[in-house]
């Protein structure tokens, strides 16, 4: 960019020196014409003059001299020798002689020539006609000094012009390369990565590319994001294969290790009883695992346009009869207040109440209490168990996560509990709160 820049520049450049050459030229060309023209119009004068005075050469070369003080005048015959001559020395006959302007005048009567023989800057207009039924020559020369200034300010002013655009060139044109280089590399380093967007403002750029930055940035932004984003669902992706793997070998390899015992050694009925006992318990485990895989596949479906108003209270009651075994066995109370009506697949506000309110029977204390508060659009969960630490609170929702593996395996959970919560919510576009302590319980608030 910076090389066509200095390029487009530099032709620029070059026709400006060729429009003042040429206008140079043309008043050169103009001012040679005009003396020409002065000459032609003395050759015929002197015609006349000297049919009257050529008895008085000098004189009349002299005469001829003063319309002009570059002008040479001479006399001569055509064999060159010189009669009279306004010169002084008197001029070479021959030299004269040999000069285009005379060559023409003995052929056609009269001639002229411009020659460069001074120099290219001293130009100089010749004249010659023949006199006298071509007994003698008139011979005319003018140095036009005119020229030769004009010309002189001509060569000053184009390397006066050529400096003074090289120095607009250094000046003007290299601070203007230098930036767009720079503003090219902001554009580079942020299509690279090397640079952050927040590390390039928009007003770093020149007025015309302000607006294309803006957008530029702004897809770079999205892109980053959506790289991010993408980044996320693989890793969640491979953490929730490995996740699964680990989850159901586990049992897997405990009901293989307890068959081989059983198949392979003589046990006593209790014995073959205990070993089948935590075969159905593992296989169990495996079955709750697959169920809640299977909610969670059916959580990312879009929610359903026409659903219809649900009474939540009925369903937070089943799921506590539901729960009844499980509360026996600690002697945990639950209590349902307050109602409320959400616009929610059954199944679906069926499976989050149940997750929710199993978690809270699950890690909660012996006698103690969970509570659900149903009011409009919004589901609360409390229980006094053993609470969530707080650095914990913010994965709770990963798949497989657990706060205390040992523990959420001996009770039954699967790491997955909260995650089909999350999934729930989420296709209703709704939002979920924990607040929580250790040694005192924890709380959900569920906003729909």
């Amino acid at each position: 960019m910076v090389k066509k820049l200095r390029r487009a520049f530099m032709m620029g450049s070059i026709l400006v020196l060729f429009f003042a050459v040429l206008f140079t030229a043309t008043l050169v060309f103009n001012s040679i014409q005009s003396d020409k023209g002065n000459l032609t119009a003395i050759l015929h004068a002197a015609s006349s003059w000297t049919a009257e005075a050529s008895s008085n050469l000098p004189s009349l070369a002299k005469k001829l001299a003063d319309s002009s003080p570059t002008l040479e005048v001479s006399f001569l015959l055509p064999n060159g020798i010189v009669l009279a001559s306004s010169k002084e020395p008197i001029p070479d006959g021959k030299e004269i002689k040999n000069t285009e302007a005379v060559k023409q005048a003995l052929e056609k009567g009269i001639g002229g020539e411009v020659s460069f023989k001074n120099g290219w800057f001293s130009p100089t207009i010749m004249g010659a006609s023949l006199l006298g039924e071509g007994r003698m020559l008139l011979y005319l020369a003018n140095s036009d000094k005119h020229i030769a200034s004009t010309l002189n300010i001509a060569v000053i002013g184009l390397a006066a012009l050529t400096a003074l655009l090289l120095l607009v060139s250094r000046r003007m044109l290299n601070p203007i390369a230098t930036d767009l280089t720079n503003q090219l590399n902001k554009v580079r380093g942020l299509l690279e990565g090397s640079l952050k967007t927040t590390d390039v403002k928009a007003d770093d750029f020149f007025a015309e590319l302000r607006d294309t930055m803006v957008n530029i940035i702004h897809l770079i932004d999205k892109m980053q994001y959506d790289l991010q984003q993408i980044q996320g669902t693989l890793t969640m992706q491979k953490d929730f294969v490995d996740n699964t793997s680990h989850e159901l070998k586990s049992p897997l390899t405990s009901i293989f290790g307890f068959a081989q015992l059983l198949n392979e050694e003589e046990l006593t009925n209790e014995e073959q009883k205990e070993y089948l006992s935590f075969i159905l318990k593992d296989a169990e485990r495996m079955m709750a695992i697959i169920e809640d895989i299977l909610l969670l596949q059916k959580d990312t479906v879009e929610k359903p346009e026409d659903i219809t108003p649900i009474n939540v209270r009925d369903i937070a009651e089943e799921v506590a009869r539901s729960l009844s075994p499980q509360c026996r066995e600690k002697n945990i109370e639950i209590a349902i207040l307050g109602k409320c009506s959400v616009s929610v697949i059954e199944q679906d506000m069926w499976d989050l109440l149940r997750n929710l309110m199993s978690n809270a029977v699950r890690y909660g204390k012996e006698n103690g209490h969970v509570a659900i508060e149903l009011k409009p659009d919004i589901i609360i969960v409390k229980d006094d168990g053993i609470g969530i630490a707080e650095e914990h609170q913010e994965r709770i929702f990963e798949k497989f996560y657990r706060v205390d593996k040992g523990r959420s395996r001996s009770s039954g959970g699967t790491g997955l509990g909260l995650s089909i919560v999350a999934g729930i919510l989420n296709k209703y576009g709704a939002s979920i709160n924990v607040e929580s302590q250790e040694g005192v319980g924890t709380c959900f608030t569920v906003k729909f």
